[in-house]
């Protein structure tokens, strides 16, 4: 039996679309390659994420720690220039300044001055603390403690005091940053995107496996398909004819199953850029919650200085120096009632006019009301350009304005903005992985329609 020419050509009509499409098809699966490529990548940066994030938080930590042990070395400076400083009602003075616990022992350990009625005369033996009793040079910053997760984290530093022995202690509870539980979750999301993106890989690799198959078995039925032009077809033809389109149909079948796969790990890639949304939207802006608790301390820290600059009538910017490197507060900034600088540990500061223009205006209102506290969030200061975090409180011994400085950074959002960033490209990468997934299972579809019709037309011959 000699197979006509149009039947010829509507069978090698069949197998040119099996060509096309299996080479459109291909090159979804290598797209899909990518995909799962891009989304471990993306993994790992939500990962980094994390850990910058976690980091942040952790310095929160330091900054309390850092900043307890300043105030409790001004503490310390003041009672050098004032034994009878104890001599005064501790919690009207902790609430003065804004110190939420301190202790101050004799050489016993015995707390001879503190906010804290109940623990006065009582005796400090945490071995940690009695170790500082007798060494001036001496500190310890203890691990912060919380009883149940959720609470508010307890500070503890200890310094030795230099006018005695004797140890001066201050704590303080603080709120674990609010951030802290979407860091966490946003961490379950780098582990679920490298998951997803492990198992896309795992499919995309079989799909492969199977998209090559299915080329080998078109390229036989077209080896035989061209076998039998011009020559007379058997039904024993018609049958290898038929038996190698149904290896094809069964091709179709392992890719459908395995693209059915695809689809559901996408769909929870999907869903977990939902989730990475949620957790972006509670994570901290690390500019505010920093510059919040850099206000909190520096703020005590200024008006201790005002006390101690108090208690220290004659002191000089030499003496000055000396007190703020053993405190390390970074800078002083002392001024007069015209807010010229009189009193600073900055070689050349001596002169410097505060002015209403600029960077001091702000300051300059506490020379009208002495009660007024101004602070600055962290920025680059125009004298040098060098990165400041400033406060200032007015005078106690007479008018003027008495300005710290320390060191910072310029924050940005810059964990909210990575986990913004993080949160939309999972999302997209869901959404190509869902259409990539879609145009491979049409064209498989498709594929199945023109087998149906090769079935149909074999049967008919």
């Amino acid at each position: 039996m000699l197979l006509n020419q149009s039947s010829m050509r509507f069978i090698q009509n069949i197998i040119a679309v099996y060509q096309n499409m299996v080479e459109d098809i291909l090159d979804n699966i290598s797209q899909i390659d990518k995909i799962a490529i891009q989304t471990n990548l993306l993994a790992l940066n939500a990962t980094i994420e994390t850990i910058h994030a976690s980091e942040l938080l952790e310095s929160f930590e330091k900054i309390v720690g850092s900043n307890l042990l300043i105030q409790a070395k001004i503490l310390s400076k003041i009672l050098e220039h004032d034994p009878d400083f104890i001599n005064q009602d501790g919690a009207k003075l902790a609430k003065e300044c804004g110190i939420e616990e301190f202790y101050i022992t004799d050489a016993e350990g015995k707390i001879v001055f503190t906010n804290r009625n109940n623990k006065q005369d009582t005796i400090i033996n945490k071995p940690e603390m009695v170790k500082l009793i007798g060494d001036p040079g001496a500190e310890v910053v203890l691990p912060s403690s919380s009883s149940i997760v959720d609470e508010p984290r307890y500070k503890v530093v200890g310094v030795g005091r230099t006018d005695m022995p004797g140890l001066i202690q201050l704590a303080v509870h603080f709120i674990k940053p609010k951030g802290q539980e979407a860091i966490d979750g946003f961490g379950v999301v780098a582990n679920e995107a490298k998951r997803l993106s492990d198992m896309s890989n795992e499919v995309s690799d079989k799909l492969n496996l199977e998209a090559k198959e299915l080329v080998n078995k078109i390229d036989k039925l077209k080896h035989l398909s061209d076998s039998l032009e011009n020559r007379e077809v058997t039904k024993s033809d018609i049958k290898q004819i038929d038996e190698q389109i149904d290896l094809i149909s069964q091709s179709f079948k392992s890719i459908l199953y395995l693209l059915t796969d695809l689809t559901n790990i996408a769909r929870q890639t999907s869903l977990l850029g939902v989730r990475a949304s949620i957790e972006a939207a509670n994570t901290i802006n690390e500019k505010l919650e920093f510059d919040t608790l850099l206000n909190i301390h520096m703020i005590i820290e200024a008006k201790l200085s005002a006390i101690l600059l108090e208690r220290t009538p004659n002191i000089t910017s030499e003496e000055l120096t000396e007190i703020a490197e053993y405190c390390r507060i970074g800078e002083y900034w002392i001024t007069d009632d015209r807010g010229v600088v009189e009193l600073t540990n900055v070689q050349g500061g001596i002169g410097f006019a505060f002015t209403n223009e600029g960077q001091t205006a702000p300051y300059m209102r506490i020379l009208k009301n002495p009660d007024l506290v101004v602070s600055q969030p962290p920025a680059e200061r125009d004298i040098d350009g060098k990165v400041y975090k400033f406060v200032a409180v007015g005078r106690r011994d007479k008018p003027g304005i008495l300005q710290i400085g320390n060191p910072s950074k310029l924050y940005g959002e810059n964990t909210a903005k990575g986990f913004h960033e993080v949160a939309k490209q999972i999302k997209y990468l869901a959404e190509q992985s869902m259409s990539t997934t879609g145009e491979i299972v049409d064209l498989i579809e498709e594929m199945k329609k023109n087998t149906d019709k090769a079935v149909s037309f074999l049967a008919s011959i």
